[in-house]
C-alpha cells in the first residue's frame, strides 16, 4: 500500500437532498482505515481551481451534516472543464495533494464527465511532467486514477439502480404539496395542475400520481393518445362533479405528446378553461429539490458512501488501478456497475423518444415501470364499469387485523379502484375479525375512498382480535353469507397467526398483504407502513438532537417501537446518526451497555455536544429504558446530563409516506392480478392461502405453510436489514471511541482490540 494515497470526494450537477449523508459515510469510514480523505468544494469548479478548495478532511469535519439538505461542500457548472486544459488544471491540482482516486457524486453528465477524466489521466500527467509542473514522486504515487460515482438527481434518471440519491425526498415534497392543494381545490370544486420535474424522466411526475389522488398523469416515456384533449375534459368534469369535488393533474416538465410536441401545464389550464372549468397551476420548482433528507435518502447515501469508500480503500491497499465503477442499489443490495455501461443505457432512452419508441424506454427504465403506468391509470377510475357479457362479478373480501399502518388505506383504496376498473367489488369488514363476528361491512365504490390514500390510520377500522379456532366457524359463514370469492388481510403478526388458521379451514384463496410499522411480516423485506414510521422517528430525532445542541452536552435514550423486530431502532440509529442501537436480534450485555457509555464519554470529550442511544422497547427485558438512561447518567455525571424519550404512539400516526402508499398500490394491484389467475382453479389448497411480500425488487407469493418465522417471538428467520447494524457505530463514532477504548474495563469484543465491522451489504 502507498501510505500517502488520497481520496477525494466531489458533488457536482443538480444538488439533492442526501448527498451530504453521501460525504460524510465517505469522510468517515476513511478515516477509519486512516487513509487521507479530501472534500473539493464547487465540484469541478473547485478541483480545476484548486487551493484552498480542495481540503483535507477529519472526522469532526462531518459533524452534523447528516441532516443538512443540499450539498455542504457546494456544486457548480464549470466550462473549463469540459475543456482539455481544464482537466490538465484538475489533474495538477490532484497530484499535488498526492491524491490517485476520486469520488464523483452527481448525474449523468458529470459522472460522464470523471470518465473522460481518467481516459485522459496519463497523458495528462505526462505532459504535466514534461512541462515541469508536478514532482516525478507525486506523479509516481498518482500513475493512474480510480474513479467511483454515486448518483445524486431527485429524478431517479439513471439506468441500473432502483433509487438514487434524492429522489425519496423530492417524492415526498411533491407529495406534500398534493396533499395540501386537494384541501384548498375540494373547497372551491377547483381543478389544479401541478408540474414537477423531470426534463427526461417522468419517475416524480408518475409516482406522486399513484401516491396521491390523481386524475391524469403526463410523463416523457407515456405520451397520451391523440384525442386527449376531449379525453381530459371529460376525466377532469367527471372528477368535480364527483363528491371529490376537485380534479388534479401532474406533469412532468418534459411531458410531450406522441410526435414530441411539448404538453405545459398553461396549454392545459387554457384548454379546461375554455370549457367551464375553475383551473389553477402550481409549479413547484426548485422546493423540491430543497429541506432535509427523509430517512430512506439519508440511509441510501451512507450506505453508498460506505460502499464507495470501501472500493476505493481496495483499489489503494492492493496498489492496482480499479475499473470505473458507480455503486448504486439494485433489488435493496449495494451492487457495483461499469461507470459508462449505466451511462450509456441512460443516454439510449434519448435516443427512444426521437425514434416514438416509447414501450422501449420505458423497459430502459425498469421491469416495473410500464406496470406503474398502467396502475396510475386505474388508479384514476372513479365509476366500477360494466363487465363483458357471461362475465361473474368477483367479490373481494377485505379487513384489517392488528395495530393500525400508515398506508393501510392506500391499500384498500387501490384495491377498490383497480377492481372497479375490472367491473369487480370489494366488501370491507369494519373492525377486522370483530367485522367478520357481527357482520359489520360495507361494499365501497371508488368515490367513497378517493381521498384516503392522505389519510393515516385506518379508516375502515383494524382489531387485534385474531381468526382462530374458537371463531374461525363463524367467520367462515360470513365469507358464504356474502359470497365473497376470496380474501385479502392487511396487517401485522395478527394477522399472519390468523391466516395460519385459515390454511386449515378456508375455501376461498386467502392473502395477507403485510402492513405493519414493526416490519416484522415473514416473507418480505417491507411492510405497508413501516417507512412512515421511520420518517417519524428520525424526525422526532432530529428535534431531540437540536435541543441537546442548544443546551448543556447531552445523551439522550430514545425508545421506539418494534416489538422483537429492531427494523425501526437500526434504520432510525443509521438515518439519524445515534451513537448505538439495542435490539433484540443481538441483546447488549451489561459490559457492552458500560463500553458504550465510555464511548459516548469519549466524543463529547472531542467537542461534540450530543448523544443519542436508539432502544428498541424489547431490546432487554432487564436493561430497560431507565436502566439505560440511569448507567449513562451515572458514567457521563461529569460530563454530560442523560435524558431518556419514549416516542410512543406517535410512531403509528402521521399522513403515509409516499413509498408507504406507492407500496400499498403496488401490493393491491399484484394481489388483483393473482386473485383473477387463482380463481381459474377448479379448486383450491392450503397453498392459496398466501403472504404477498417484495424481495429485493420483486413481488412474490409465500404459501403461509412455507414461511421462515419464529412465531413465538413474532419475527421472520432473516432480516436483511441487521447487516446495517455495524454501520451506525463506524460513521458515528470517532476512530479513537469506535475501537479499543482505553478507559473501558468492559470484556466486550471492541475493548479487546478489535476493529468494528466494516462490511457493507
Amino acid at each position: 500500500m502507498t501510505s500517502c494515497a488520497g481520496v477525494a470526494i466531489l458533488t457536482s450537477g443538480g444538488d439533492a437532498q442526501g448527498m451530504n449523508a453521501a460525504v460524510r459515510a465517505v469522510v468517515r469510514y476513511l478515516t477509519h482505515q486512516k487513509i487521507p480523505v479530501f472534500c473539493i468544494f464547487n465540484g469541478y469548479e473547485g478541483l480545476c481551481e484548486g487551493g484552498d478548495m480542495i481540503k483535507q478532511m477529519g472526522w469532526k469535519d462531518a459533524l452534523g451534516i447528516l441532516s443538512k439538505g443540499g450539498t455542504l461542500i457546494g456544486t457548480a457548472r464549470c466550462p473549463a472543464f469540459r475543456n482539455r486544459e481544464g482537466r490538465k488544471m484538475a489533474a495538477k491540482n490532484l497530484v499535488e495533494k498526492k491524491i490517485n482516486s476520486l469520488v464523483v457524486i452527481g448525474g449523468d453528465g458529470s459522472l460522464t464527465g470523471a470518465s473522460i477524466f481518467k481516459t485522459e489521466w496519463p497523458d495528462l500527467l505526462g505532459e504535466l511532467l514534461k512541462e515541469k509542473l508536478i514532482f516525478p514522486g507525486n506523479a509516481k504515487i498518482c500513475s493512474y486514477l480510480n474513479i467511483v460515482g454515486m448518483v445524486g438527481s431527485i429524478d431517479n434518471d439513471l439506468c441500473g439502480t432502483d433509487m438514487t440519491i434524492g429522489a425519496d425526498t423530492a417524492l415526498h415534497r411533491i407529495v406534500d404539496a398534493m396533499d395540501c392543494l386537494a384541501s384548498t381545490a375540494a373547497s372551491h370544486n377547483r381543478t389544479f395542475i401541478i408540474e414537477v420535474m423531470g426534463r427526461h424522466c417522468g419517475y416524480l411526475a408518475l409516482m406522486s400520481a399513484i401516491a396521491g389522488p390523481c386524475d391524469w398523469v403526463f410523463i416523457p416515456e407515456a405520451p397520451p393518445e391523440s384525442n386527449w384533449k376531449e379525453l381530459i375534459v371529460a376525466k377532469m368534469k367527471r372528477a368535480s362533479s364527483s363528491s371529490k369535488r376537485f380534479g388534479l393533474i401532474v406533469i412532468a416538465e418534459g411531458a410531450a405528446d406522441s410526435d414530441g410536441n411539448p404538453i405545459k401545464a398553461e396549454q392545459v389550464k387554457s384548454l379546461l378553461s375554455e370549457n367551464g372549468m375553475d383551473v389553477r397551476v402550481t409549479v413547484l420548482g426548485h422546493v423540491q429539490r430543497g429541506g432535509q433528507p427523509t430517512a430512506f435518502d439519508r440511509t441510501l447515501g451512507s450506505r453508498l458512501g460506505c460502499e464507495a469508500a470501501k472500493v476505493m480503500m481496495e483499489g489503494i491497499s492492493s496498489g492496482i488501478e480499479i475499473d470505473p465503477c458507480i455503486v448504486s442499489l439494485k433489488n435493496n443490495t449495494i451492487i457495483k456497475l461499469p461507470l459508462m455501461e449505466a451511462i450509456k443505457h441512460t443516454h439510449s432512452i434519448k435516443e427512444c423518444f426521437k425514434n416514438k419508441d416509447f414501450q422501449k424506454a420505458q423497459e430502459l427504465r425498469g421491469s416495473g415501470f410500464s406496470k406503474k403506468v398502467e396502475m396510475s391509470k386505474m388508479l384514476s377510475v372513479m365509476d366500477v364499469r360494466s363487465l363483458p357479457k357471461d362475465s361473474k362479478q368477483i367479490n373481494i373480501g377485505v379487513a384489517f387485523i392488528g395495530a393500525p399502518a400508515p398506508g393501510m388505506n392506500s391499500g384498500i383504496r387501490a384495491l377498490v379502484k383497480i377492481a372497479a376498473y375490472h367491473g369487480n367489488i370489494v366488501t370491507a369488514y369494519h373492525e377486522g375479525a370483530d367485522g367478520m363476528l357481527s357482520d359489520n361491512y360495507e361494499v365501497l365504490s371508488p368515490t367513497d375512498c378517493e381521498l384516503w390514500s392522505m389519510r393515516g390510520g385506518c379508516i375502515a377500522g383494524a382489531s387485534r382480535t385474531t381468526i382462530n379456532s374458537s371463531n374461525v366457524e363463524a367467520v367462515l359463514s360470513s365469507f358464504t353469507k356474502l359470497k365473497l370469492d376470496c380474501l385479502v388481510l392487511f396487517g401485522g403478526f395478527e394477522a399472519v397467526t390468523s391466516i395460519i388458521t385459515l390454511t386449515e379451514h378456508s375455501k376461498i384463496p386467502v392473502y395477507l398483504v403485510p402492513a405493519t410499522i414493526s416490519n416484522n411480516v415473514p416473507g418480505s423485506d417491507f411492510s405497508i407502513g413501516c417507512d412512515t414510521s421511520l420518517n417519524t422517528i428520525v424526525r422526532s430525532v432530529d428535534c431531540i438532537k437540536q435541543s441537546a445542541a442548544s443546551s448543556r452536552k447531552r445523551v439522550f435514550v430514545i425508545d421506539v417501537m418494534g416489538g422483537n423486530c429492531g427494523y425501526l431502532a437500526v434504520l432510525s440509529g443509521l438515518a439519524s446518526g445515534a451513537d448505538a442501537a439495542y435490539i433484540p436480534e443481538s441483546p447488549v450485555n451489561i459490559d457492552e451497555l458500560q463500553c458504550d457509555a465510555y464511548r459516548v464519554m469519549d466524543k463529547i470529550e472531542q467537542g461534540c455536544h450530543r448523544g443519542i442511544i436508539i432502544r428498541n422497547e424489547n431490546s432487554s427485558p432487564h436493561y430497560k429504558n431507565d436502566f439505560v438512561t440511569a448507567l449513562y447518567a451515572e458514567e457521563g455525571k461529569n460530563k454530560f446530563v442523560t435524558r431518556s424519550s419514549v416516542l410512543g404512539h406517535i410512531q403509528q400516526g402521521y399522513s403515509p409516506s409516499p413509498f408507504d402508499r406507492a407500496l400499498a398500490a403496488t401490493f393491491a394491484c399484484k394481489v388483483y392480478r393473482d386473485i383473477v389467475k387463482r380463481l381459474t382453479k377448479p379448486t383450491f389448497t392450503s397453498d392459496d392461502v398466501v403472504v404477498l411480500g417484495i424481495r429485493g425488487s420483486s413481488t412474490v407469493f409465500t404459501p403461509v405453510l412455507n414461511l421462515q418465522m419464529d412465531v413465538s417471538r413474532r419475527v421472520p428467520l432473516d432480516s436483511w436489514w441487521l447487516d446495517l447494524k455495524p454501520l451506525i457505530q463506524t460513521l458515528a463514532l470517532p476512530p479513537s471511541t469506535a475501537r479499543a477504548n482505553s478507559n473501558c474495563t468492559a470484556r466486550c469484543p471492541h475493548c479487546n482490540g478489535d476493529d468494528i465491522d466494516l462490511e457493507v451489504s
